[in-house]
This record gives C-alpha cells, structure tokens and sequence, in this order.
C-alpha cells in the first residue's frame, strides 16, 4: 500500500536539514527533498535523460515540440489534474514516467516522456510535488539554479529553439530575456535571500506588518497611513491576482507540458500580470507619499520582489513590468477614492 511522503520536520535543527546544493530548486529549508526522496526519483531523471537523449538534431526538436503541443491542446494544470492517473507519492511518479518511457514506441519516447513528466507534476501535490518538480529540473533545466558544464545541453536548446520559434516576436522576446536572467548563478545565498523576498510579500504580509510597527512607533502617522493605504493595496492586490489574471489566461514559464522544457518547475496560477510585483510597487508608492525620503529604499525593495519572480522562475519579465505599473496606478486610484470618501 503506497503512502504519502511528508517534509522533513520544521522543528529539526538547522543542521538535520537537507542542504541546498546547486541544481536544488530554490525553496525553504524544511520543504527541500532528503535525500531519500531524491534517491525514490531517481527512474524520473534516469527516463527524462533517456528520452532528452532522442532529439540529435533541431528537426527533431521541432517535431517534438509539435507533438507535445497538439497533446497539451492549451489545457490549464487544474484540467490535467482532472484527467490524468494520480501520482500519490514520488516513487508513484517515477514509476508512471518510467512505464511510459518503457512502453514508448521508437522515436517516441521524447514526447512520450515529456509528456508523461508534465502529468505527473500537475497530478502530484504538496512536498511530493516539489521532490518531482526538483527531479526535472535536474534534466530540463539544471542551468536554472547555476549548474554548468552539464550533459545534454545541446539536446534542450533544440527544444528551446523549437518552442522560441512558435512563439509570436514580442512573446519570444520576453521568453528570451526570461532565459537570460532565470539562467544566471542561482547560488545557495542567492535562492534564500530571493525566496525569503518572495514569501514575505505574498499578499502584502510585508506592508501590512510594516504598517503595524508605524501605528506603534508613531500612532497618529500610523493611523494615517493604515486608513489611507491599507483597503487601496488589498485592491490593488485582489484586482491583479483575480479578474485580470483570468482575463489574460496566461500560463506562466512552467505551466504547460512544452514550457515544461523550459523550466521544470512546479505549477501554478495564471502568470499575466505578476501578482507579487504589483503587491511590491503599490506598497512601495504608498509608503512612499508618508515616508518621501525612503522613497528609493521602497522602490529597491520593491524592485527585488519583482526580480525575484524571474529568477525563481515563476514570471515572464512582461508579467512582471505589467504587474509593477498595475499595482501602482491601482494604489494611486484607490488613494485617491478612499480619501474623497472620508472627506465627504
């Protein structure tokens, strides 16, 4: 009876955790995979390197990506989680991309496995989703988190190229400078400073909390700043995050199966605009009308939020700009809405 693999205790000490080593995706300590885990993957990557091994050639590439493309037929994450067998745990997960490598016919076992790999990733959940999603990135996208010199590096770029090239320009062109700053050294420091930048802004905890201490350091100032501040950036925040993402539908670098050659990564929600960026730069303008001489200090933070979506590889540089100029004219409009009600 198979049974579902848990994260490594939070309260084990520091030096019980796994370490995060280079090619480990970037997340907090206690969520990495032991390596237990990594060892239960090991049929994933062995398969991904076996079907990778298949594309010699930049015809080839551009037959996969075809094929990859007309199986995904445009379907979001939560459609494939639907219809696709479940992998309860990573050695289920492994198993099910190595059958289908297995059963795979000849010259169809790239997309076969590709395939399969990007099932097993929407279908998976929680930790068990990160032990998987770490395990393919070790193949798809090892450059990511500051690998180099690795083997299949010519193999991917047929891929990247094939995917780059059905791509309309100014979609290829975000796609290109995602590349080029989702491939820069992804050192240990570098992963927990960006991840800890990502996670404290999730929803706006950041400001909110930086609110809080304002109102105990100076109460009148504080008050101020929570009644004139607090509602626009939850506005800001629900209007990005909700109708306007739904509206663009736009999957983010990992979410469908070709983009999975990308970056390997787990899934997510729609990618079009970046919620946490808009969350940074309308808090950063807000603060700002009450602390104008810190208005490049916010503006620096806010802007480390923002890279910190395409380096963790969660956002296109165009989500991330739209993101940024959204949040700060929804801030600026909600300002200015809230304090005409409260002069009336």
């Amino acid at each position: 009876m198979a049974t579902t693999s848990s994260p490594p205790d939070k309260n084990q000490q520091g030096s019980d955790l796994p370490k995060q080593q280079v090619g480990d995706t970037p997340v907090a300590p206690w969520a990495m995979p032991t390596p237990e885990e990594k060892a239960a993957v090991k049929p994933l990557r062995r398969a991904l390197r076996e079907a990778i091994a298949e594309v010699d050639s930049q015809e080839k590439g551009d037959a996969v990506v075809e094929e990859l493309v007309a199986k995904a037929a445009d379907k979001t994450v939560k459609e494939v989680a639907h219809t696709a067998p479940t992998a309860t745990t990573p050695t289920e997960a492994a198993q099910q991309v190595k059958e289908a490598a297995q059963n795979a016919t000849d010259g169809e076992k790239a997309p076969t496995v590709l395939a399969e790999t990007a099932d097993v990733i929407a279908t998976t959940q929680g930790h068990d989703r990160e032990v998987v999603a770490e395990a393919v990135q070790e193949v798809l996208n090892p450059e990511q988190q500051g690998a180099t010199g690795t083997a299949q590096t010519e193999q991917r770029e047929y891929l990247r190229r094939a995917l780059l090239k059905r791509l309309k320009p100014l979609d290829a062109l975000d796609a290109n400078l995602f590349l080029a700053i989702n491939h820069l050294p992804h050192t240990r420091l570098l992963n927990g400073f960006f991840y800890t930048m990502t996670l404290i802004f999730t929803g706006g905890t950041a400001w909110y909390a930086l609110m809080g201490l304002v109102s105990m350091w100076r109460p009148r100032l504080g008050w101020r700043l929570g009644r004139e501040s607090a509602l626009p950036l939850a506005v800001a925040i629900w209007l990005v995050e909700y109708p306007i993402k739904h509206y663009f539908r736009r999957h983010r670098p990992f979410i469908t199966i070709i983009q999975a050659i990308v970056i390997g990564k787990k899934p997510g929600t729609w990618s079009f605009p970046s919620g946490h960026s808009a969350t940074a730069f309308a808090g950063a303008w807000l603060f700002s009308r009450y602390f104008p001489k810190q208005r490049g200090l916010l503006y620096t933070v806010a802007g480390l939020v923002a890279f910190s979506r395409v380096y963790l590889g969660d956002h296109y540089p165009g989500d991330v700009v739209a993101g940024s100029s959204l949040g700060m004219v929804f801030a600026m409009l909600g300002r200015r809405l809230v304090k005409f009600w409260s002069a009336k």
